[in-house]
């Protein structure tokens, strides 16, 4: 851990790395953990009413409380708020102008520009620059082909899925094969994928091997992934020489890092399992270069590499100076005093767009300091051209806490929430889940009333009550005999609900292999929705500096437990809960 001063002689920095560290003996220093206020008491209670006051449109409040107080920080951007806010008084340009001549770098300022040359005025001050920011990209994700336009299978798309929905993969291929001949290659690989994948999921490994091979032969898409699937069936039918094939084709043809570090790690195990074992550590180190993906740091955990090295930006004293007095970095600062924290974001992403290019790292470490997670992501997926961003800019750790405190691990909790929201904190889905972490207002009551607590769950869209019914949910599905505290199952159960995982309990036939069962979870979302908030709870657990005892436990084969918390409450639940859509 570094000190460092100007934010200069307040902001302290902690060692960060998304899985990660840039060398052994000197981790990352990456965001600062406390950031020192630029407001006085009175400077917040005046804000904040004038907050209140333009959000109630008392616009006469308003403007008295600004122009009965000293100029601050937050004066220009609120009085800039106070004239472009819905159905606030006509701005006329004795108002706009004084504001641009001080403020020209405010969010509000091209809109202000825009009002003042429709009122007339002529003598505009320049505004900066905006800066295009590009998208940067996100984290690894395995996505699946896209679907073929093809005048014969368009019939096939209600008739074999409804085969396949109905458990009768012979059934789907038998409407297959009637129409087979008048298919393009693209076509037939699309509908042979998925039926064998529907006998695959039926336990019906050879027919499953057979049609996938036929997939194959068509090439493209498709045709990847009928590899992917022909290894898994062959992995199951203990052909492991097919499985290596199968498995080498799609690490060639895998049109995303997820999948390709996958094909490469099954590669290994099927490498290992046909007697090549010179060959393993070769697909495990092209597994592991995959390094933000689930199997490139299972990789890199098989290979005893227990950090990721990458090579990350580190912020100087000079940079920090400068940014200290931006004043759209102080507007930050101050906003988020307040408990603003959408206008502090607002401040921080204009000051990417209109700022030094080399500071972009240091507004993301702003943001974190800050606890605007929304913010950090938006700037760390948004970049000046091309810039390249530490990993560990897309895992934000807010200092939030659930009501009542940790109880669950708080990186599995932030690898749920950032799947679930991404720190959307009014997040809601079509299913009426709401929050960070997606939970039905039905889960939070009967989670409240189990607990006894009568006075309902409150406001879910508040983190700290989001995030302790988050945890909650978690720690009942731990219990629950359908996941038997098995932390893969859990996670599944999140998504799916603890239902199907009983369901699959006899179902999947993963011979007690966690790695199978991962792979063979009938739901595509659910599929990789364990693999993503276990590749989520892997990168913030390395950026908090702990050793991954699940990740360490999938590397040796074995099922991670739900991870036990000292001070954990002991809570009495009834059965059968369910959060998921």
């Amino acid at each position: 851990m570094k000190t460092i001063t100007a934010l200069a002689a307040a902001f302290l920095f902690s060692a960060a790395s998304p899985a990660i560290a840039a060398d052994a003996g000197d981790p990352m220093t990456m965001a600062p953990q406390t950031v020192p206020g630029v407001l006085s008491p009175k400077q917040k209670q005046l804000y904040s009413q004038v907050v209140s006051a333009i959000r109630g449109q008392r616009w006469a409040e308003a403007r008295a409380l600004l122009d009965g107080a000293e100029n601050g920080p937050l004066s220009d951007f609120l009085r800039a708020e106070l004239l472009v806010a819905p159905n606030s008084p006509k701005a006329e340009v004795a108002d706009i102008m004084p504001i641009l001549a001080r403020s020209p770098n405010l969010p509000q300022a091209e809109q202000l520009g825009r009002l003042a040359a429709k009122r007339g005025a002529t003598d505009i001050p320049a505004l900066p620059y905006q800066t295009r920011l590009s998208w940067a990209g996100s984290a690894p994700r395995r996505v699946g082909a896209d679907s073929v336009s093809d005048p014969f299978a368009n019939g096939l798309a209600s008739s074999i899925p409804e085969r396949i929905k109905n458990d009768d993969p012979a059934g789907a291929e038998a409407l297959l094969n009637a129409v087979i001949d008048k298919l393009s290659p693209q076509a037939r690989a699309e509908w042979q994928q998925k039926v064998a994948w529907s006998y695959y999921i039926e336990n019906d490994d050879a027919n499953a091997l057979r049609l996938a091979l036929a997939c194959t032969q068509n090439g493209g898409a498709w045709a990847t992934q009928g590899a992917w699937t022909q290894g898994l069936a062959a992995w199951r039918l203990r052909d492991y020489r097919t499985a290596l094939t199968a498995f080498d084709r799609v690490a060639k043809e895998a049109p995303d890092s997820e999948l390709r570090a996958a094909a490469h790690y099954w590669a290994s195990r099927a490498a290992m399992a046909a007697g090549e074992p010179a060959s393993v550590q070769p697909r495990l180190r092209a597994a592991a270069a995959n390094e933000e993906t689930f199997y490139g740091l299972l990789a890199a955990e098989t290979l005893g590499d227990g950090v990721v090295r990458q090579q990350t930006a580190r912020p100087d004293r000079s940079a920090w100076r400068a940014l200290e007095e931006q004043p759209n970095v102080r507007a930050a600062i101050a906003l988020a005093e307040i408990g603003e924290e959408q206008y502090a974001g607002e401040a921080l992403r204009h000051q990417a767009r209109i700022g030094n290019a080399s500071q972009h790292e240091q507004l993301i470490a702003i943001a974190n300091a800050l606890s605007l997670p929304e913010t950090q992501l938006w700037l760390a997926h948004n970049t000046p051209q091309g810039r390249k961003l530490a990993a560990s800019t897309r895992y934000p750790q807010p200092k939030w806490e659930p009501n009542g405190g940790w109880r669950v691990d708080p990186a599995l909790v932030f690898a749920h929430t950032l799947q679930e929201s991404r720190f959307q904190r009014a997040a809601v889905s079509g299913a009426g889940a709401m929050g960070l972490m997606q939970v039905r207002p039905g889960t939070a009551r009967d989670l409240a009333r189990w607990n006894g607590d009568a006075s309902g769950p409150g406001d879910l869209k508040t983190p700290a009550v989001n995030m302790d019914f988050g945890q909650r949910y978690l720690e009942y599905l731990s219990r629950d005999g359908s996941t038997g505290g098995q932390l893969p199952k859990v996670i599944a159960a999140y998504n799916a609900g603890p239902a199907p995982i009983a369901r699959w309990q006899t179902e999947v036939r993963d011979g007690g292999d966690p790695l199978l069962y991962i792979e063979s979870i009938p739901y595509w979302e659910t599929r990789g929705y364990v693999g993503i908030v276990l590749r989520n709870y892997w990168m913030y657990e390395a950026q908090q500096g702990k050793p991954s005892v699940s990740r360490a436990a999938l590397a040796q084969g074995k099922w991670p437990r739900f991870p036990d918390s000292k001070d954990r409450v002991r809570l009495s639940y009834a059965p059968g809960l369910t959060n998921a859509d």
